[in-house]
C-alpha cells in the first residue's frame, strides 16, 4: 500500500502474544508518503523493532502508548525527522531516552510518561524549538533537569513528576513565557530554592512542586503568577512568611503549602481568594486564624500541626488567642498614628471626590459616546430597556443565556443585551471570557460591544449582561434556514439571500478570524464558530460574536496539530466541532478552520452539519465531497441556481453564448468556494488552509463575480 496516508488500529485488544508483536511495522516502510501512525490502547508486546527508523519522513504523528511494549526505544526514531507527535506513554520501556529524539527538529508534542526510564533528561532536547507539550512523569529519571530545556522556546506543558531527578531547578526553564498549561516537577528529590524567573510566567495555570527538598523563602515573585488557579508546594523544607504579593492570585483555586516550615501569621488576604481548597498544615505559623473566605469551610482547609496558631472557628479546636497588655506610651503611641492616619485618609478622600467632580463637570455628550468610552449602565437601566426583559423582545437563545432587543434611553441607540442564566454551569466563566476577548480586540467584522453589566437584580440575585450593538439583520442562520413568521413580507426577502450576498459574508467571516488567529498581540480561538454567531448588520455585512468559549493562545500553537490526550475537552456546537477534538485534542486555530468549512459548506448548501439525512457515517463533508467537482451543481442551494438562471429572464428562451459563458463561470466560482469549504473541513487538522489564505482565495472569488460577471 505505497499510498497510504493513514494506518490507525487503535482502541482494539490486538496482541500476537509474542516477543515479535510489531515486526509487522517493518512493511510499513514502503508506505513512501505516510502521515499518521497509530496502534495505542492495545495489548502489543516485545520490543520496537529497529527497521522503525525506516518509515517515511512524511510521517507526522506516531502513538505507541497504551500497550505492553517493552526494551528500549531504538535511536533510530531519531530518522523520522518531520515528526511532530511521538506517544509511547503507559508501556514498560526502559532504558535510556535515546538523545537522537534531539534530530527530530519540528517535534510539537511528546509523551513518555508511565514507563520505566532510567538515566538522564537528554541535553538535545533542547534542540527541540517547536516543543510545545513535554510529558516524561513517572519514570526512573536521574541526574538534573537540564537548562537546555530553557531553549524550547514554544513550551506549553511540562511534565517531570515521579521520578529521581536531583539538583536545582534551572532558573532557565523559569523564564519561558509560553508555560501556561502546567509545570509538574511533584516527587523527586530536587533541591535549592524556587527560582525567582517564577514571576516570568504569568499565564501558567498550574505549579506542582511538592514532594522535594526545595528550600529558602516562597520568592515574592510567585504574585506575577497572576493566572495560576493550581498550587501545590507541600513536602518541602520552606521557610519564612507567606509572601503579601499572592494576593495577586485572584484566580487560585486550590493552595497547598503544607509540610513546609513556614512561619508567621496566616495572611488576612487568604480570606478574599476564591479558594476551593486549602492545606496550611504542619507549618510553624502563629497568632490568630482568620476566619473568612475558605477558612470558614472547615471541610477544605485543614491546619493541623500549627501549635502556636489560635482563634478561628470553634470546629478547629484551637485554644483561643490571648490578649497581649501594651504600655501608656504604646497605647498613645499607637492612637496618634490611627489618628494621623486617619486625618489623612479624610483629606484623600475629599481631594478625591472634588477631582472626581470636576472632571464629571468638563465632561461632554460627545466625549462620552466616543469608540474608546464604554457606557454605564445598571440592572434598572436595562429593564427599562427591555421592558423588563419582555418575551415580545426575545430575539434569540443561547448555551448561557438569553438575547433581547432594548432601546437604551441613555445613549439613544437599538442594543442587544445578553443575560447570561447563573445557574448554568460555566455561565460566569464565558462572561469572564467574553469581556476578556473584546475588551481588546477592534475590527469591523466582530461584533461591537457597548458595555458589561455586573451586579444583582431588584431579589437581591447576581446579574450579569452584556451589550452589544444590534445588528437589524439577525443571524446568517435566520437566513439560511428561515421558519415560519407572522411577517411573511419578511419571510420572502429573507429568502434572496443571493450568491455575491453570501461569498461577502463569507469573506467577512474569514477576516474576522484571520484577525483573531494571526493578527492579535495573543491569538484568539472563538471556539463556537457557527451561523447563528454570525450576526447580519443593515448593510449585509457579516460579523462574528459569542466569545463565551473564547481561548487565548501562546503564538507558538498557532498550527498545533492533534494530540492523543487533553485535559481541555471538546469545545463547540454539534455539528461544527473538529473530529480532533472528540479524540481529546487540545484546542486549536485549526479548530476554528474546520468549523469555518463547515459553516461555508452550510452557506452554499443550504444543509445544516446537523441534517437528518446525515447518519450512517454520512456528514456534510463527506456528502459535499462524493459530489466534487462534476457533480457540485446537484448539491447546491437550489435559490442560488434559480438566481443565475433569473438573471438570463429576457434573454430569449434561445441560451446566448455570453448568458452561457456567465453561467459556466458562476459554476467555476461555486466550485472553488465549496473548494475552501471542503479543505478548511479536512480531518487532519494539518491539510487545513489558514485563514489568511481563506481571505485571499474568497477575494479572488470575489474579484471573479463583480467584475467579469457584471454584479
Amino acid at each position: 500500500m505505497s499510498n497510504l496516508r493513514i494506518f490507525n488500529i487503535g482502541l482494539n485488544y490486538l496482541r500476537r502474544g509474542q516477543a515479535n508483536d510489531l515486526d509487522f511495522l517493518c512493511s510499513l516502510t514502503n508506505a513512501t508518503i505516510l502521515n499518521l501512525l497509530v496502534i495505542a490502547n492495545n495489548n502489543f508486546g516485545g520490543e520496537v523493532p529497529k527497521c522503525i527508523g525506516n518509515l517515511s519522513i512524511t510521517l507526522d504523528l506516531l502513538a505507541l502508548g497504551q500497550n505492553a511494549l517493552s526494551g528500549t526505544l531504538p535511536s533510530s526514531i531519531g530518522n523520522i525527522i518531520n515528526l511532530q507527535v511521538l506517544s509511547v506513554s503507559a508501556n514498560n520501556f526502559s532504558g535510556s531516552i535515546p538523545p537522537e529524539i534531539g534530530n527530530l527538529k519540528k517535534m510539537k508534542q511528546l509523551y513518555l510518561t508511565d514507563n520505566v526510564f532510567t538515566g538522564e533528561v537528554p541535553h538535545t532536547l533542547g534542540n527541540l524549538s517547536m516543543l510545545t507539550h513535554l510529558s516524561m512523569g513517572n519514570n526512573n529519571l536521574l541526574g538534573t533537569i537540564p537548562s537546555s530545556l530553557g531553549k524550547c522556546q514554544s513550551l506549553l506543558a511540562l511534565d517531570l513528576a515521579h521520578n529521581k531527578l536531583a539538583g536545582a531547578i534551572p532558573p532557565e526553564i523559569m523564564s519561558l513565557p509560553p508555560l501556561s498549561i502546567g509545570v509538574d516537577f511533584s516527587m523527586n528529590n530536587l533541591t535549592g530554592e524556587l527560582p525567582v524567573e517564577i514571576g516570568n510566567l504569568k499565564h501558567l495555570s498550574a505549579l506542582d512542586q511538592s514532594g522535594n527538598k526545595l528550600s529558602g523563602k516562597i520568592p515574592s515573585s510567585l504574585g506575577s503568577c497572576m493566572s495560576l488557579e493550581y498550587l501545590y508546594m507541600g513536602d518541602n523544607m520552606f521557610a519564612g512568611p507567606i509572601p503579601s504579593t499572592l494576593s495577586s492570585l485572584r484566580g487560585i483555586r486550590e493552595l497547598n503549602l503544607s509540610h513546609n516550615r513556614l512561619s508567621g501569621q496566616i495572611p488576612d488576604f487568604l480570606e478574599d481568594l476564591d479558594l476551593t481548597s486549602l492545606d496550611l498544615s504542619f507549618n510553624n505559623f502563629q497568632g490568630n486564624l482568620p476566619t473568612g473566605g475558605v477558612l470558614a469551610n472547615t471541610s477544605a482547609t485543614s491546619v493541623l500541626g500549627n501549635e502556636k496558631l489560635c482563634g478561628g472557628l470553634p470546629e478547629y479546636r484551637l485554644p483561643k488567642c490571648k490578649s497581649t497588655g501594651t504600655s501608656t506610651n504604646g497605647r498613645v503611641r499607637n492612637v496618634s498614628i490611627y489618628t494621623v492616619s486617619g486625618i489623612l485618609a479624610i483629606v484623600f478622600m475629599l481631594s478625591l471626590l472634588c477631582f472626581l467632580w470636576h472632571r464629571k463637570q468638563r465632561k461632554t455628550v460627545a466625549s462620552s459616546s466616543s469608540n474608546d468610552q464604554f457606557l454605564k449602565v445598571s440592572y434598572q437601566d436595562l429593564l427599562k430597556a427591555t421592558d423588563g426583559f419582555s418575551s415580545a423582545n426575545l430575539i434569540g437563545t443561547g448555551s448561557f443565556g438569553s438575547v433581547f432587543k432594548g432601546f437604551l434611553a441613555l445613549d439613544q441607540t437599538t442594543i442587544a443585551v445578553k443575560v447570561l442564566n447563573l445557574d448554568r454551569h460555566g455561565a460566569s466563566k464565558s462572561f469572564i471570557k467574553e469581556c476578556e476577548a473584546l475588551r481588546n480586540i477592534r475590527h469591523r467584522n466582530l461584533v461591537k460591544v457597548l458595555t458589561a453589566c455586573s451586579g444583582t437584580d431588584y431579589q437581591g440575585n447576581d446579574f450579569k449582561a452584556l451589550v452589544y450593538e444590534f445588528m437589524i439583520n439577525g443571524s446568517l442562520d435566520e437566513w439560511l434556514h428561515p421558519q415560519v413568521r407572522t411577517s411573511p413580507e419578511r419571510e420572502v426577502i429573507r429568502r434572496q439571500l443571493g450568491l455575491l450576498q453570501r461569498v461577502n459574508i463569507a469573506t467577512d467571516v474569514a477576516c474576522a478570524l484571520d484577525y483573531l488567529h494571526h493578527q492579535c498581540e495573543t491569538p484568539i480561538v472563538h471556539c463556537d464558530l457557527k451561523p447563528s454567531n454570525v450576526l447580519i448588520d443593515g448593510e449585509m455585512t457579516g460579523h462574528v460574536g459569542d466569545f463565551g468559549l473564547v481561548r487565548f493562545m501562546p503564538g507558538a500553537t498557532r498550527e498545533l496539530i492533534s494530540e492523543l490526550t487533553s485535559s481541555i475537552g471538546v469545545k463547540g456546537s454539534l455539528g461544527y466541532i473538529a473530529p480532533e477534538y472528540g479524540a481529546g485534542a487540545e484546542v486549536s486555530t485549526n479548530g476554528d478552520v474546520y468549523s469555518y468549512g463547515i459553516l461555508v459548506l452550510e452557506m452554499f448548501t443550504g444543509k445544516r452539519p446537523t441534517d437528518d439525512m446525515f447518519s450512517d457515517g454520512l456528514n456534510l463533508h463527506l456528502f459535499t465531497k462524493a459530489a466534487f467537482p462534476e457533480r457540485v451543481l446537484q448539491i447546491i442551494d437550489p435559490l442560488l441556481l434559480q438566481e443565475s438562471h433569473d438573471e438570463d429572464d429576457g434573454l430569449d428562451i434561445r441560451r446566448t453564448r455570453r448568458s452561457h459563458d456567465r453561467f459556466l463561470k458562476i459554476q467555476e466560482c461555486l466550485v472553488s468556494i465549496v473548494e475552501i469549504g471542503l479543505v478548511c473541513s479536512s480531518e487532519i487538522p494539518s491539510g487545513r488552509m489558514s485563514m489568511r489564505d481563506v481571505v485571499a482565495a474568497l477575494q479572488a472569488i470575489r474579484k471573479k463575480l463583480t467584475g467579469s460577471l457584471g454584479y
